[in-house]
This record gives C-alpha cells, sequence and structure tokens, in this order.
C-alpha cells in the first residue's frame, strides 16, 4: 500500500471569475518519492473556455511545469509549498492525501477523475470506478461516513450516495440522458433537499451534461434548492465544506 498526494490545477479566464477549467494534476509518492506532473492535451476545449488565452504560451507553461517535476530530486518536495507559487490564473487546489495499492494506476485514473474531457469516451472511467475514487477522495478527510438513508419530514426515505460531516450528496449521471425525462427526479430531489435544509447541506454532482432547454431546466431546479458542481470541482467544494469538522 502506498500513500500519495495529489493537487489538481485550475485554470481561470480572469482573476475574479469563480468559472475554471482544470488543467493539471500534480502527484507525489509519498512512500517512493516518485513524482509527476500530467497536464490536458485537448486545447480546443481551452480555448473555448478562453478565446482569449494564448494557447501556445500555455502550452509551454504546462510542460515547463512537467519537466521541472520531472527532474525534480528534493527529498523535501512538498506538493503544498510547491502549489502556494500559483496564484492568480492559475491555482492548485488543496493537497489531498489518499492510500492507493501498489499496482495501482492511481495516476490515470485520478486524472481521468479531474480532467475527464481530456479522453475518448472509451477511456474514461467507468461509472462504478469514478464512484470508488469519489468515496476515497471523501474519506481521506478521516470523517465518518454517515448512513446515506435518511428520513425525510414524513418519516420517507431519501437516499443519498454520500453523507459525510453535515455534507449530502446525491450523484447524477446525465451523460446521453434526455434531459426532458430527468425534470420529474429533478424536482423530488429539490423538494428533499429544501425539506432536509436544516439538517444537511445538499450537494448535487453531476458527470456531464449538455446545453439544451430541458437540461437547462433541470440545473436551475437543482440550484435553487442545492449546491450543483460537475464532479471534479464539486470533491473540492465538499472537502473544504467539511474540513472544519476533520
Amino acid at each position: 500500500m502506498y500513500q500519495i498526494e495529489y493537487a489538481a490545477l485550475k485554470y481561470y479566464n480572469n482573476i475574479i471569475s469563480e468559472e475554471c477549467l482544470y488543467i493539471g494534476m500534480l502527484f507525489h509518492n509519498l512512500s517512493t518519492g516518485k513524482k509527476e506532473f500530467r497536464h490536458i492535451n485537448n486545447f480546443k476545449r481551452f480555448q473555448v473556455f478562453d478565446d482569449e488565452a494564448d494557447v501556445d504560451f500555455i502550452k509551454l507553461y504546462l510542460e515547463g511545469i512537467r519537466q521541472e517535476i520531472a527532474v525534480n530530486d528534493d527529498e523535501r518536495f512538498s506538493v503544498a509549498e510547491f502549489s502556494k507559487r500559483y496564484v492568480n490564473e492559475m491555482k492548485f487546489t488543496s493537497p489531498v492525501r489518499i492510500d492507493v495499492d501498489e499496482g495501482e494506476n492511481y495516476i490515470d485514473n485520478l486524472t481521468k477523475i479531474f480532467m475527464k474531457f481530456d479522453f475518448k469516451q472509451e477511456k474514461r472511467l467507468s461509472q462504478a470506478d469514478e464512484r470508488k475514487y469519489i468515496r476515497r477522495i471523501l474519506a481521506s478527510t478521516n470523517i465518518e461516513f454517515s448512513s446515506s438513508k435518511v428520513s425525510g419530514v414524513y418519516e420517507e426515505s431519501v437516499n443519498f450516495d454520500y453523507i459525510i460531516g453535515n455534507v449530502a450528496i446525491k450523484l447524477f449521471s446525465f451523460k446521453e440522458k434526455d434531459g426532458g425525462r430527468i425534470i420529474p427526479s429533478a424536482k423530488q430531489w429539490a423538494f428533499s433537499a429544501e425539506e432536509l435544509k436544516d439538517r444537511y447541506r445538499v450537494v448535487f454532482l453531476y458527470d456531464e451534461s449538455d446545453n439544451t432547454p430541458n437540461m437547462e431546466i433541470v440545473m436551475k431546479i437543482l440550484k435553487k434548492h442545492g449546491m450543483v458542481y460537475q464532479i471534479n470541482e464539486g470533491l473540492d467544494y465538499v472537502l473544504e465544506s467539511i474540513s472544519q469538522y476533520a
């Protein structure tokens, strides 16, 4: 078993924006000393996110980080200290430590969580593997999970995917789904979130979405009664939210 530490690099198209794109992953195997930095290769998507950015400069900048990490042999290396150098448009998330099996391809798998759309669909993690990593990342806080089944105000069962601290998480898979068919489920979960707001901070996480009118309706319904994030960004929000309990 290895203990590893990682942080994700986020790019903001301006320093006051909350919108970001995950463009890199920094890994440090604390057991072996191995360090690696992975960055996006799909720069078409990057250019859509920020059509004013100098893409060639960003490519060189990211490759510079990769090369710097590749030759770093400092035994005192710290992801947290390295991350402090990056401010303004590029920022690393807070480091997260998890345990992984020695034969586990944790670099590929975690990169596929945070930079999902840099991979073709057939190369992405399965929903089951994605959920496994989500639970492991949440467990890194050392806060015990509560039962994911809670009672609503009418004593009905409400089944979340995870409850940790005072945060209740429901995962949605919108991949290749008809938004019109999801609207009733979104209403049901929005209603439950509203009823439980005094007990839990409800967070809705989703894998991927499109901009169809029906899917925009789904998002509006969920956002009115809970916090809504794509999985990679949502994990950061949840970890920050429950850090007060650690």
